[in-house]
């Protein structure tokens, strides 16, 4: 019969893993499964109830049971080096060369960590995603170099804020306004359109991971820590909004809800997105060795989109099977490297989360809500064809990396 103080440990224990892993970027089901099949490799019987909020575990062992709620659940983004420490110690209770209480330490001081990655680097990265994202719209190089200078910007009040307390809406509304400012009244003052400056400053803020993570807990049964997660996220999109309109406000730059971003030929489309793939390894606190996979794994799987598009394709459909030949290769790559699939493929896809159909909706909404009844009917259902653009596309890549994982799961079994 296992200790009643053994059981306590573990239910602990079980129920500190589930978080972080949460945290760190993990779906619903990909967290439930984990933490109930390590409970049953330890000895013990296990449910895990995942709330938006808190978690709950029911674990027990012949006549013994505990109950157990755990600490409220942080931001839901994305930490790829996380992820991967979580799962090497899943891995090292699985085999029995981590006992419990050595593992309930690895844990406090994975929570407890940093990045791996110098401030300096980070920001010199995301900023160069920034320039390589309004590359990828077909911007100009005078607009690709502002793109950088308010990727520089972004990133840095983007690491600071939230050290002052400001809370993550306000962070991200602040953030878009200031650095979109500075990317837009240089160009304003050249003669050039900041247009896609304004966009690029934007879409390196938004909350893809959290979107995708949404959507695949909806599709697999999560309603509740689903809506949570896609709400927080539209909660962050709508902050960047305001963000970017007072930007535009205070610059004289009307952001147009109707934008032609014509794609670019496909060496170069591969290569900025590599630059953005690069861009959000570091952000996301890739592991080292990951970073060529993913940069490759990226480029590859933008490409493919956009010459799936330039065939005649439909934009959704492409994206989602560039995001499942992503989320395929993250799979492939992860079992080399002993790292968890969905640390490697949310860098490699955030580039194709539809941010700026986002922004455009509802810089549409304001426009409608100024002109009132005399609303044009082409604005209607411009706003409304770039709102439901974002919506749809945002569900295009979580379908193609649940489809990744279902083929992957059906060969498995195949095997």
């Amino acid at each position: 019969m296992h200790d009643s103080r053994r059981l306590d440990a573990a239910g602990h224990v079980l129920l500190f893993l589930a978080r972080l892993l949460l945290e760190a970027g993990s779906d619903s089901e990909q967290v439930r499964r984990r933490i109930e099949a390590l409970a049953g490799r330890l000895g013990f019987a296990a449910q895990l109830f995942l709330g938006s909020e808190r978690l709950l575990l029911m674990v027990g062992c012949d006549d013994t049971y505990r109950t157990r709620i755990g600490h409220a659940v942080g931001a839901m983004g994305i930490d790829a080096g996380r992820l991967v420490a979580l799962e090497q110690v899943a891995k090292a209770m699985e085999s029995g060369s981590l006992e419990i209480p050595a593992a309930d330490a690895r844990l406090t001081a994975i929570a407890a960590g940093k990045s791996s990655y110098p401030g300096w680097l980070t920001i010199l990265a995301v900023a160069a995603t920034a320039a390589a994202l309004a590359k990828l719209f077909s911007a100009s190089w005078l607009v690709v170099g502002a793109a950088f200078l308010a990727g520089l910007v972004n990133t840095t009040l983007r690491r600071a804020l939230p050290r002052w307390g400001v809370v993550p809406a306000a962070s991200a509304a602040v953030t878009a306004a200031i650095s979109g400012m500075v990317g837009a009244l240089p160009l304003r003052l050249l003669g050039a359109d900041p247009t896609f400056a304004l966009v690029a400053a934007g879409m390196i803020l938004v909350p893809g991971v959290p979107l995708i993570n949404g959507v695949r807990d909806l599709v697999r049964g999560h309603p509740g820590i689903g809506l949570a997660r896609l709400a927080n996220g539209g909660m962050i999109v709508l902050a960047i909004a305001a963000g970017l309109a007072t930007a535009s406000l205070a610059t004289g730059v009307h952001l147009p809800v109707v934008l032609q971003t014509p794609n670019l030929s496909l060496p170069w489309d591969l290569l900025f997105a590599a630059i953005a793939a690069f861009g959000f390894a570091i952000l996301f606190a890739a592991p080292h060795r990951a970073i060529l996979p993913i940069v490759l794994t990226g480029a590859l799987a933008h490409g493919s989109r956009t010459a799936l598009m330039a065939a005649g394709g439909d934009i959704g459909l492409a994206t989602a099977s560039g995001a499942m030949l992503a989320g395929l290769l993250a799979l492939g790559i992860g079992r080399r490297l002993d790292a968890p699939w969905t640390a490697l493929a949310f860098p490699c896809v955030v580039a194709m989360v539809p941010g700026s159909y986002a922004f455009r909706g509802l810089i549409g909404a304001l426009d409608i809500m100024r002109a009132g009844p005399a609303t044009s009917p082409a604005l209607l259902a411009a706003s409304a064809a770039a709102l439901v653009g974002a919506v749809m596309l945002t569900i295009a890549i979580g379908i193609g990396l649940l489809l990744a994982s279902a083929i992957a799961e059906a060969a498995g079994a195949r095997g």
